[in-house]
């Protein structure tokens, strides 16, 4: 099987998930309607952000793992600008019925690698057909019952500590 077309939806899922562990906190996994994330302190912090081949990423200027890593690392730091710890990854896809399965396999491979590196699992989604390959990454985490720091936050006079490029 070459494309996602000769694979399918649940084909290609089974694929992207066969061996990759969940943590702890993931009640219920990829496969179903929904996935259950434990929130141990009743709040989740939740946050999206949406990639569009050709406008956020070109897959002849990166790899499809590196725009896997992009797109699970922007949520990510979204749950950490929160003073939140991550929890979970929900992914949504939509591409060519004609997309490589290795660039999807690349692109799920990224999106794990990056949760891995925070101890948390990509604990479901959705694929659809599209003319353009798009990317959805969710973030959950859990304030661990502190409260959450907003942009509003900050005042004249504090210390803003930033890493990496912003943008």
């Amino acid at each position: 099987m070459n494309t996602l077309s000769e694979m399918g939806e649940f084909g290609l899922i089974a694929r992207i998930t066969a061996d990759r562990p969940q943590p702890a906190g993931t009640l219920l996994g990829p496969g179903d309607d929904a996935a259950v994330v434990a929130a141990p302190d009743g709040c989740v912090v939740a946050c999206t952000d949406v990639l569009v081949e050709s406008v956020h990423f070109r897959l002849d200027w990166s790899t499809p793992e590196q725009v896997g890593r992009k797109a699970a690392a922007a949520n990510l730091a979204d749950v950490a600008a929160m003073g939140a710890v991550p929890t979970a990854l929900l992914v949504g896809l939509a591409c060519p019925a004609s997309t490589p399965v290795e660039t999807l396999e690349g692109l799920a491979a990224g999106l794990w690698a990056e949760a891995g590196t925070a101890g948390i699992g990509v604990v479901g989604g959705d694929v659809a057909s599209s003319a353009t390959l798009v990317l959805s990454v969710t973030a959950l985490g859990s304030l661990e019952g502190r409260e959450p720091v907003t942009r509003a936050g900050a005042q004249p006079g504090d210390v803003v500590a930033l890493c990496g490029r912003v943008g």
